[in-house]
């Protein structure tokens, strides 16, 4: 009766939070997207903002889920982990996603991020659960056009310079269906064509999967994903690394399989996979087998083809990009087997992958290649650990190649008190270590070649004021790309400093700066029998790019919310010129009942591309919007949904960038548009069923 009068009383005194409505709104983690991927300095992948989504999809039973599964939204401390299960296991299953109030260490900021992923699936005093329980599986279409409106070169008839172009339409089409019941089944296609090619079916991702059946915790066949330990062998699912959440994203989850569905045409398995729970033992088995995109050439001693570099963008446009389609058979297999104390506060596994080419990988006499894998096969093997000690967990996976090249991460997350979380990580990744599957910590986009130590922390001086930082250390000890000495150094900082007077205004501060050693080119004098002359020469020099950042959001009413964000650049090499750049954009978001409605414009002005500014922008559901602004110009966007009925929701975009100057053009090559602006109009709907 305790607990009911308790829940009772949360219903009454938040109600005006409307809990249930605000998790069933995809916009709802806009906010929390921007907050977490910051400003970034090279861009956000469409695979990484994908998995976030796919957190969202499929939104966590509190009743069930996992401390691994909690600690992946990145959302709780350790305290407050720890506060969620002991809450838990001493007041029994939720009765209500109101619940959360009630659990020590959790305020309403925390919650308000939160409640987009999560739900609950109790027996009973729930309305909207016991209707929910008398419906059949959720299912959904989705169907999604998109195109510029001004022509590329690739889509132009041929002329004398080049008879190169692409051979589909500019559309770019996508379809999704998925159907399923929340831990119990899933399945589902996605279809896509993007532009230029000219197959409607030009990308399939297909999987069906099974949880929860006796013994068998997950069985998945089709298109999957895994996560293993701190992702140094098999890595999945939503993972930033370094950004402006400084102590979160610094471990990773053990999550196991997942099924695949983005359209990402790489870094996914195909065929079977199994997890079998056999008391306090977790063991996965699987298999997959499938063609990848690659670069194929001839050996002309011996006539064999063999593979320069394997190829993730998935385009097939032009004749060789469609030569490339699918030329090599990859299987892969293997197995993790984790251990889960009573308590769960202790986890260890081992994981083992073995890949097989159909063809061997020969990648360019280079230095930098010189210790890159070579061959047909690939063996990885690893160890990953997990302790939890009261507020304190401590983590770390070590694994091994073929090449007797090791890969190692190891660090501690820990909540010193209510205000302050820190994290502590070492990594170190040999030169010869291959892993093609993996996605451990890094400052390099592979886990290879590098060592490193990296500190977070946020401290909460009261209720309206916070702040974060991080820094990273980090030695290469071989050549890379673009980069002709070894070894190399480089560090990266950040600080952010938030202000939230009350719930509905937020402003933050943030700065970051980057040094790295990279090529550069130079202008050397030089004498040639007695005159002097000069030429262009590569060095190798320390480059510094510094990023600051503001950001206002304001949510006026339940109608309007404005959000007004400025950042500001510099980049300099070591001897030469500071270049720099400027955006700023302001959004309106309006919502009207079933419409609603959200604009940007922009202004921005970059000396050159490596001032380039990365703004969010919002965009149809499940969709991913995180261009690049450089040159000098403005950009807009609007972007409006409609609620047709209740089955069915409609979306249309229209984004158009404007640059400034009589020759401006966007692109080059194929991509080329001779215009001084682009517009791209995007069209969605979604079908419930």
């Amino acid at each position: 009766m305790k607990k009911y009068l308790l829940l009772l009383i949360s219903i009454l005194c938040y109600a005006h939070v409307n809990a249930q409505d605000y998790s069933t709104k995809e916009n709802n983690i806009r906010n929390l997207i921007q907050e977490i991927m910051g400003n970034p300095v090279d861009g956000i992948s469409e695979d990484l903002f994908e998995s976030l989504y796919q957190n969202y999809l499929s939104p966590l039973d509190l009743n069930t889920v996992s401390r691994s599964e909690l600690a992946s939204l990145y959302i709780l401390s350790e305290k407050q982990l720890n506060s969620f299960f002991n809450y838990r296991d001493k007041a029994g299953k939720f009765l209500s996603i109101y619940e959360l109030q009630a659990i020590p260490d959790f305020d309403l900021a925390t919650i308000y991020k939160f409640i987009p992923f999560v739900t609950v699936k109790a027996d009973g005093l729930s309305i909207k659960d016991f209707q929910n329980s008398w419906q059949k599986a959720n299912q959904y279409l989705l169907l999604r056009y998109t195109q510029y409106v001004e022509t590329k070169k690739g889509f132009t008839e041929p002329d004398s310079r080049s008879k190169v172009r692409y051979e589909g339409s500019p559309m770019k089409l996508y379809a999704r269906y998925k159907v399923s019941l929340p831990k119990n089944f899933s399945a589902g296609f996605t279809v896509e064509k993007d532009e230029g090619e000219s197959q409607l079916t030009d990308f399939t991702s297909f999987h069906f999967q099974i949880q929860n059946k006796g013994h068998w915790k997950n069985i998945n066949l089709g298109d999957y994903q895994l996560q293993f330990g701190q992702g140094l062998i098999a890595a999945a699912g939503f993972y930033l690394g370094k950004g402006s959440e400084t102590v979160l994203t610094t471990r990773r989850n053990h999550l196991g399989v997942r099924p695949y569905t983005s359209v990402m045409e790489s870094n996914f398995f195909r065929g079977g996979a199994a997890t079998y729970q056999f008391k306090a033992f977790e063991m996965t088995g699987f298999y997959s087998r499938v063609n990848r995109d690659a670069n194929l050439a001839l050996d002309k001693n011996t006539n064999a083809n063999y593979v320069t570099s394997l190829q993730t963008a998935g385009l097939h446009r032009t004749s060789s990009e469609i030569a490339d389609k699918r030329s090599l058979m990859e299987e892969n297999f293997g197995g993790d087997i984790t251990f889960n104390n009573k308590t769960n506060t202790f986890q260890a596994g081992i994981t083992l992958l073995k890949t097989n080419f159909s063809l061997p990988l020969v990648k360019a006499d280079k230095a930098y290649n010189q210790y890159e894998f070579s061959g047909k096969e690939n063996l990885l093997t690893g160890l990953h650990w997990s302790y939890n000690y009261q507020n304190y967990n401590f983590f770390g996976e070590a694994a091994r190649s073929t090449s007797g090249g090791i890969g190692a991460v190891t660090g501690v997350l820990a909540s010193l008190s209510n205000r302050t979380d820190i994290s502590v990580l070492l990594r170190n990744y040999d030169k010869d270590f291959h892993s093609f599957y993996g996605n451990g910590f890094s400052e390099n986009s592979r886990n290879i070649n590098e060592r490193g130590i990296y500190a977070g922390i946020k401290h909460s001086f009261n209720k309206k004021w916070s702040a974060s930082a991080y820094f990273d250390y980090f030695y290469f000890p071989w050549y890379r790309y673009l980069v002709d000495k070894q070894p190399t150094t480089g560090f990266d900082y950040l600080g952010r400093i938030t202000f939230q007077p009350f719930k509905k205004l937020q402003a933050y501060l943030q700065f970051r700066q980057e040094n790295k050693e990279e090529n550069t080119k130079i202008t050397e004098t030089y004498l040639d029998k007695g005159k002097e002359k000069t030429r262009e020469i590569t060095v190798v020099r320390e480059r510094s790019k510094r990023a600051l950042l503001a950001n206002i959001n304001y949510r006026m009413s339940k109608t309007w919310e404005f959000q007004t964000r400025a950042s500001f650049s510099t980049f300099q090499f070591e001897g030469q010129s500071l270049t720099k750049g400027f955006a700023i954009a302001q959004d309106v978001n309006a919502d009207l009942g079933r419409l609603s409605l959200s604009g940007r414009i922009a202004y921005f002005n970059t000396d050159d591309y490596d001032n380039r500014q990365y703004f969010y922008e919002q965009d149809v559901l499940y969709a991913f919007s995180f261009p690049a602004y450089y040159q000098h110009g403005f950009r807009h966007y609007l972007l409006a949904k409609y609620k047709v009925s209740r089955n069915v929701d409609a979306w249309v975009r229209w984004a158009r960038t404007d640059l400034l100057g009589d020759d401006a053009t966007f692109g080059s090559g194929l991509e080329e548009i001779l215009a001084s602006h682009r517009s791209e109009v995007k069209v969605q709907l979604r079908l419930h069923f």
